[in-house]
């Protein structure tokens, strides 16, 4: 399962994706949309705004966790990446590391699952610093793969 939902070229290491958490989601979004994992990047970056808007996902910590179930969705998924400096999110939370979900529309347990997975493994100091210190994409969607697989 965990190697369906994070593929490494949707991995980014340290590559300036924006200034902004929106321009973050954009440029992860636009990974996903080149992986076939979307049908369409904008319904779905309108759909993780959406759900952005009912409550902040950057968290203590430095993480992100931009998610959500979208009709846009092929196939449930995982892009992550750590980036060159701190981005200052909207709750004013600030973040270097994004791990951005998306879920088919119609997948409300899997979604959960993959939320409850996520947001676990972010949590425990050690596998942030893992994360941050992958030095390459591979690395790091190993990491993001065995954070999605519950280790």
């Amino acid at each position: 399962m965990a190697d369906q939902l994070v593929d490494v070229d949707t991995a980014s290491v340290r590559t300036d994706l924006g200034s902004t958490l929106e321009e973050c989601i954009r440029a992860l979004a636009a990974r996903l949309a080149g992986t076939g994992r979307l049908a369409d990047p904008e319904v779905y970056v309108a759909d993780v705004l959406a759900r952005e808007a009912q409550g902040a996902t950057a968290l203590p910590g430095g993480v992100a966790l931009p998610h959500a179930r979208s009709t846009a969705v092929l196939v449930p998924t995982v892009a992550v990446a750590s980036l060159p400096t701190e981005v200052t999110a909207p709750n004013g939370e600030t973040f270097d590391l994004v791990f951005l979900l998306g879920v088919p529309a119609d997948a409300a347990d899997q979604y959960l699952q993959l939320l409850r997975k996520v947001t676990t493994a972010v949590v425990r100091p050690g596998f942030r610093e893992d994360c941050r210190g992958a030095e390459t994409p591979e690395r790091l969607a190993a990491l993001a793969a065995g954070a999605v697989a519950g280790r």
